[in-house]
């Protein structure tokens, strides 16, 4: 039973058993199943966005010869009749003076939702390439955009030449045209801007490899939220010239709806994302719809729907009907549009399989409509539209400098839950975007080839399932799996559970290739047996040190240690791993030189999070025994080692039992009962009262505030009434009540009250103190507790997490729904919350970064100006609650308390002086979003509870055997900085990038090591200045860039941030990069993904100027 366990163990951080299975009901494709039937229990919201109109949802305008009697018909003749050998003139183009209505046939293809990548690429996508295609060369007025790369590369590695060679022609005469270009469609809350960057440079490259191709225009239709830096990076300096999507704000769609003039009528605008980069505004804005934004529009033909039929000698002649269904609805959307032009999203999710369906019937009504007059219709792309909107120099564009999260689709609708769900998978994301920086570098510092790491791979008899294949490193199938759960509908969390499933393990088998990788590349820099190297990054639970454990380390009484650094600064650390001390003290040596070393006791909480892997579904005692035994943490103890490491480089260093035991204060923690404890090192110095942290003081600037740490949850709303605040405008509040529940998407809890624990739990505090490392662990309850910790010198205070598995009964509270047996369990979705009180005067509002670049303020119960004022905000939580990916703030204008985060979470400001992050959520329905499952994650990576084979379970889930599994557990961190408003913002740059991107450590177990102590070696012959980063540096796409790498360097600071590091700097390139192997010979500047040289490039190689908040690319050569 064990073996089945962990064989099958999804490969990351304190997640779940891979159970990929085939859905026993029919999935779905958005709002629809595979026959074309509505999905149940669709939200209304939800079925705007993707429902077609449909002939008959208007009056007539005029009267209908196809509905006249058989005498009128017999005295008239019809309106529009077919013309000589069916040759319909589908040429049009714009015309100036009237309406042209420009149809964009598309189709919206998840990359993964329902079922996987896989599934729906052999079953839907396949078909609609290979159709779309044919059609199109069957007409060349026809045209059909591309978005998903990740779908159209599968496709091409399985065409023919003939297909292929098809595709070409098309795509060089324009018919098709790919936009966005990515290998998905990325969320915009979750991903940080350079797992966006990357995902989408995989695409460009693809393209730039098969056809030289560009896309100009972004197609953002899906996401659940649009943010600023989506604007100004990755569509801007993408290249991008426009930027489109399906979802927006409700409040802020009705009054532009409304608006009758410029610059507010229509859903159109140019948007300045970023003040530090002033002159990247792109013109963009929502699909318009049937009026209600989505992606479809007032026609669709994908299924058995009426066709347009124009023989008038048939019963169902509706040509006229269509006709006049066509001019009203162009006629409805130009009132509420600026300029004559204006888009219909021909098409919605997975259409076009049959693609005559669709051109059969665009064609004829081109032909009719524009023979009708009143309006003209032609075939377009989002490219040539926005060409024409803005060709009109009299239209007074309103600019906007906001964002548009969280979104409304409704008064008490918040899509807010998904910037924490999957907690897990986000930060899998974020911790194998890490090590894919580490593989991509050490790959080009030691030139290790794709053989070598494929014949290592062979020799382990590893099993992978790389992305279609993009570029030529051994890094390729781990980007490729990392952007693919960039989806917006993957490490967002609003997949099915074995979606989930599918993208972890992708990227778990991807990583372990890139070990691979890893382990060749350093062993030939340091001349160690690769063989002999090993990981500890989470692909089996007992090797993962978020967990503490480590078969390399605790299995050992002796091993080395190689630790990778791939931030372009050196780097000073406290590095802990896993032990057996039974008693004894350890030490760690780098060659001749003792590193300052302290052994932790393993504390309770840590030692069990191994077994929660374990399913224990009709094991017995024996087994079960055996299964606890097999997962059982063979450490006893962290070793703690203190560790400075050179900027893109290594350092070597070896640690062993001693003959000794540890000093006597250092070998256990101490329960404390003091009223008050107080614990320091030399930057910092934290108060606890009665158990808990109370006051926060910064020693070096004399910065201190009191500060609380508060667990709670909010009870998840399964529909009912909202509690208005008594100062609630009443002109613009929206009715109190709603069916809307809580779910993947939606965040809605029943009250704004954060509830506590069992009051029967007993909770814990304790403290180890030591020179290297003191901590105190607090546990609130068996599913949320807390380690703070001091680091010698740090500069931050460390909050470790850990929260989970989160109960699905609360027991210590009275029952509150009955039936004719008695009471029922009170089986309560919670929302698992940490919040940080302070004494400082924030002024409701609080700072979250956009993807990882600018902060953005934001105000308790407001919008920015670009919203409707006043703007009635419904959900006092969930209405506040906004995207963190790396770094949130408050600040009074004089102290800051900043706080760093390891992984994408959602956050608020709730009061002032607040700060909360909602760290997990486990809840019982579905919010009516079209994924059709509770987010009800268990360790096992399976919700079928009481499931049998072949059967459904309590969740809708079909059997695989059986489910008995704790609840979802994650463990993260968070960096606290309290200090002056300048010295904290210098220093909270800084830290987001030391969390977000550790050190890689490589083990050595063996008994004589084949790893060499001290060595100390960069890859750098100059550290980058600490306000910039070396974003990427990789080969992969060499082959066809004239052997040119990308290379990446950005600005860490927006302008304003900070006196002295928000400036430019300037540097020479060839005195960073000038060792051998890695030395710049010449650099050319590109846009952001590296397929287009940037034309109004100011770089002159070598000398590099980088202002506040750029990204600049470039193709680069090395010798």
């Amino acid at each position: 039973a064990i073996h089945r366990q962990v064989k099958g163990l999804v490969r990351r951080m304190l997640l779940a058993v891979v159970v990929v299975v085939r859905l026993a009901v029919a999935w779905g494709n958005g709002a629809h199943d595979v026959d074309g039937n509505l999905l149940p229990n669709l939200a209304p919201q939800e079925l705007e966005m993707t429902q077609s109109g449909e002939l008959g949802d208007r009056p007539a305008s005029v009267r209908y010869w196809s509905e006249m009697s058989d005498e009128e018909k017999a005295s008239s003749s019809p309106p529009y009749v077919p013309p000589l050998n069916r040759e319909y003139n589908t040429s049009a183009g714009p015309v100036a003076g009237k309406i042209n209505v420009h149809l964009v046939p598309h189709s919206h293809d998840d990359t993964g939702w329902q079922v996987t990548v896989d599934q729906y690429f052999y079953e839907e996508v396949f078909y609609i390439v290979d159709t779309v295609a044919q059609n199109l060369e069957d007409n060349p007025s026809r045209r059909f955009i591309i978005v998903e790369i990740a779908f159209f590369a599968r496709w091409w590695e399985e065409a023919s030449d003939e297909k292929r060679e098809r595709v070409r022609r098309l795509v060089a005469s324009g018919q098709l045209e790919f936009v966005n270009g990515g290998w998905c469609m990325h969320d915009e809350a979750a991903p940080a801007w350079n797992e966006m960057t990357d995902q989408t440079t995989r695409g460009h490259q693809f393209l730039k490899r098969e056809f030289n191709a560009t896309p100009r225009g972004t197609w953002q239709i899906d996401p659940f939220g649009h943010t600023a830096t989506q604007a100004w990076l990755l569509s801007y300096e993408a290249g991008m010239e426009s930027l489109f999507w399906g979802r927006m704000d409700w409040q802020d769609r009705t009054a532009r709806y409304e608006a009758g003039r410029a610059p507010l009528k229509g859903f159109e605008w140019l948007w300045q994302g970023a003040d530090s980069v002033p002159e990247a505004r792109i013109f963009a804005g929502e699909l318009f719809g049937t009026g209600k934004g989505g992606y479809s529009t007032w026609i669709g033909f994908d299924d058995t729907s009426p066709q347009v039929v124009d023989d008038p000698d048939l019963y169902d002649y509706n040509v006229d009907q269509y006709v006049d269904k066509f001019v009203q609805d162009a006629l409805d959307q130009y009132s509420h549009t600026l300029t004559e032009h204006q888009m219909w999203a021909c098409g919605t999710d997975f259409q076009y399989q049959n693609a005559a369906h669709w051109y059969t019937n665009l064609d004829k009504l081109i032909h009719y409509v524009n023979q009708n007059g009143t309006v003209n219709a032609f075939y377009s792309t989002p490219t040539i539209y926005a060409d024409w909107k803005l060709r009109n120099e009299d239209v007074d564009w309103e600019l906007r400098t906001d964002d548009i999260v969280p979104l409304a689709d409704d008064a008490h609708d918040y899509w807010s839950g998904f910037f924490t769900s999957r907690p897990a998978l986000k930060r899998q994301v974020r911790f194998a975007t890490n090590l894919l920086q580490a593989a991509r570098l050490l790959e080009v510092v030691a030139n290790t080839s794709r053989d070598e790491v494929l014949a290592a791979a062979r020799a382990r008899a590893l099993e992978t399932r790389p992305a279609p294949t993009v570029g030529a490193s051994w890094t390729d199938g781990l980007e490729g799996a990392v952007g693919l759960a960039t989806h917006h509908d993957g490490m967002s969390g609003t997949e099915r559970q074995d979606v989930t499933d599918d993208y972890a393990m992708r990227i778990s088998e991807q990583a372990v290739l890139a070990e691979v990788g890893i382990a060749a590349s350093l062993a030939k820099l340091v001349g160690a047996d690769p063989d002999a190297l090993e990981h500890c990054n989470c692909h089996r639970p007992t090797s993962c040190l978020n967990a503490s454990t480590c078969a390399a380390s605790a299995g050992a009484d002796a091993f080395a240690v190689a630790a990778w650094n791939s931030l372009a600064q050196p780097t000073a650390t406290v590095a802990t791993f896993p032990v057996r001390a039974n008693g004894s003290d350890w030490a760690c040596s780098s060659g001749a030189a003792r590193l300052a070393t302290q052994l932790l006791p393993l504390d309770n909480r840590t030692k069990s999070l191994p077994l929660l892997y374990l399913n224990a579904f009709n094991m017995t005692p024996d087994q079960l025994a055996r299964a606890q035994a097999d997962l059982a943490n063979q450490a006893d103890a962290l070793l703690a080692v203190d560790l400075a490491l050179p900027p893109v480089g290594l350092a070597t260093f070896d640690c062993a039992k001693l003959a000794r035991r540890p000093p006597p204060r250092l070998a256990a923690a101490r329960a404390r009962r003091d009223p008050v404890v107080v614990v320091s090192n030399a930057r910092y110095q934290l108060e606890f009262s009665a158990g808990a942290l109370s006051r926060v003081t910064n020693l070096d600037s004399g910065a201190s505030t009191n500060l609380s740490l508060v667990w709670g949850w909010y009870n998840s709303s399964v529909g009912g009434c909202t509690d208005y605040p008594d100062d609630l405008d009443p002109a613009i509040a929206s009715p109190p009540c709603s069916d809307q529940k809580s779910g993947a998407y939606i965040f809605r809890p029943n009250s704004s009250e954060l509830f506590g624990f069992d009051p029967s739990e007993e909770t814990s505090f304790e403290v180890v103190e030591g020179e290297l490392v003191t901590e105190v662990r607090v546990a609130v309850s068996t599913w949320a507790s807390h380690v703070v910790r001091l680091y010698r010198d740090a500069d931050f205070v460390e909050i470790e997490w850990t929260a989970g598995p989160i109960p699905i009964d609360t027991p210590w509270f009275d029952p509150v729904a009955f039936n004719e047996s008695g009471p029922l369990p009170n089986n309560w979705g919670k929302e698992l919350v940490l919040r940080y009180e302070s004494s400082i005067d924030s002024d409701n509002a609080f700072s979250a970064d956009s993807n990882g670049r600018e902060m953005i303020r934001r105000v308790y119960n407001q919008r920015s100006p670009s919203y409707p004022d006043p703007y009635n905000v419904s959900e006092p939580v969930a209405g506040n609650y906004y995207p963190v990916d790396v770094l949130a703030a408050i600040d009074d204008g004089r102290l800051e308390l900043a706080v760093a985060v390891d992984a994408a979470l959602g956050g608020a400001s709730l009061d002032s002086g607040a700060l909360e992050f909602m760290l997990h959520r486990r809840i019982q329905d579905d919010d009516s979003r079209g994924v059709q499952e509770p987010l009800n994650e268990t360790m096992c990576g399976c919700n079928d509870i009481n499931a049998q084979p072949g059967e459904m379970g309590e969740f809708g889930r079909e059997g695989d055997g059986g489910c008995l599994c704790q609840g979802l557990t994650v463990r993260g961190k968070h960096w606290l900085v309290l200090d002056t408003l300048d010295n904290a913002r210098r220093t909270r740059r800084l830290l987001v990038e030391r969390l977000n991107f550790p050190p890689l450590y490589l083990f050595d177990p063996t008994n004589r090591p084949s790893l060499p102590s001290g060595l100390n070696f960069s890859a750098l012959s100059a550290a980058l200045p600490p306000n910039l980063r070396l974003a990427t540096l990789t080969n992969n796409y060499a082959a066809w860039n004239d052997g040119a790498w990308l290379l990446r360097i950005a600005h860490l600071y927006q302008v304003g941030e900070h006196p002295t590091l928000a400036q430019p700097v300037t540097l020479d390139l060839s005195a960073v990069f000038a060792k051998a192997g890695l030395a710049i010979a010449s650099a050319v500047e590109t846009k952001l993904t590296g397929n287009q040289p940037k034309p109004d490039s100011d770089f002159r190689f070598p000398v590099l100027t980088v202002s506040p908040m750029q990204v600049r690319t470039f193709l680069a050569h090395f010798r």
